[in-house]
């Protein structure tokens, strides 16, 4: 079977958006505003196809070039999932028809990132979990989706008269990335460019696409949170908090509040981003809001041979002690430099 692909630019092409929304499962990180936030940040080449067989569909991919000078296509780097939808064609024959098109782009990856229902072949190159919450109107149900402890949590944080407001302007992303380069220091990683923030909140927040959510003791913010929207659907992007003050348990109550908040939205459902499998922390987090978990995949193809490639991200490591003894602004000058040449 011939697969007919339409390259499209999505920065200056409306008709990506018109697809992307008329798709069964609208996906933000398929949306141009996502797409034009990591172009304008790390100067990313868009390759991107709209499938005209089979009801139609996206694949939006982004050239990267590594260290080495080697160059991949990433669907998509820095997305808590980018699942493709190809519907009436055979997914198998999607992958070898994309390897040809990169094979004359002279690319030496092919890399799908964080897919669910599309699954060409058996096998993987990396698994991790998605966790998904069904959003109600009724309190009480989401209530009671509550572990005990998220619900004891919450009341505590309530009496500490914590207080949560949403916002979309520069100076409320500015406060959450103070809370966001203590927190990967924490983490072990570096943070992203402020660039890359600024440019979610030109692209992205003041377009209605999203919303910073803070929270706060008096004048101080203790906790912060990036949240997404697609057409039905709310993604959990970034979370920050200050440890010191984590007894507050300000970031439970920040999460109901989302929840709650996005729910008299009419939002269907609030999904929690993607986590590692080793990670039972952040796991036990995000299901103690009644989260379900799912399973989220990775496939990688090297063009040359059309080989699938095993591939785990390399977030776990060493290199995390060594990131965690790093002072902040040489934490910052890393991310400058490391963050357009990883995914």
């Amino acid at each position: 079977m011939s697969i007919n692909l339409i390259k499209i630019n999505p920065l200056i092409s409306s008709g990506w958006d018109d697809a992307v929304l008329k798709s069964p499962q609208p996906q933000f990180f398929h949306q141009s505003c996502w797409l034009k936030t990591l172009i304008d940040t790390y100067n990313f080449k868009p390759l991107c196809f709209i499938i005209q067989d089979g009801g139609g569909g996206t694949v939006p991919f982004l050239v990267i070039k590594s260290l080495k000078e080697k160059k991949k296509a990433v669907a998509l780097p820095f997305s808590d999932g980018c699942d493709i939808l190809c519907s009436g064609i055979k997914e198998d024959e999607l992958v070898t028809t994309l390897l040809k098109i990169a094979k004359e782009e002279k690319l030496d990856r092919l890399e799908f990132k964080g897919v669910t229902g599309f699954k060409p072949f058996a096998e993987v190159s990396h698994s991790y979990y998605g966790h998904k919450l069904q959003l109600s109107k009724d309190e009480k149900k989401l209530w009671k989706n509550l572990s005990s402890s998220k619900q004891r949590n919450i009341k505590k944080s309530r009496k500490e008269n914590i207080s949560v407001t949403f916002h979309n302007e520069i100076d409320s992303v500015k406060e959450y990335y103070r809370l966001h380069c203590i927190t990967r220091k924490r983490h072990g990683l570096p943070p992203q460019p402020m660039r890359f923030f600024e440019s979610i909140q030109s692209n992205i927040l003041t377009k209605g696409f999203g919303e910073i959510g803070l929270a706060k003791i008096e004048n101080t913010t203790v906790a912060g949170a990036l949240y997404l929207f697609s057409k039905k659907e709310v993604l959990y992007k970034f979370g920050a908090s200050d440890k010191n003050l984590q007894f507050l348990r300000a970031n439970d109550l920040l999460m109901w509040e989302a929840i709650l908040r996005y729910a008299q939205r009419n939002f269907a459902h609030f999904s929690f981003g993607k986590t590692e499998k080793y990670h039972d922390g952040l796991c036990r987090f995000k299901e103690g809001f009644g989260a379900e978990q799912i399973i989220m995949n990775d496939f990688c193809y090297n063009v040359k041979t059309g080989n699938l490639v095993k591939d785990a991200p390399g977030v776990h490591g060493f290199h995390n002690k060594v990131f965690e003894l790093m002072p902040i602004p040489l934490l910052k000058f890393c991310g400058e430099i490391l963050y357009k040449y990883s995914t």
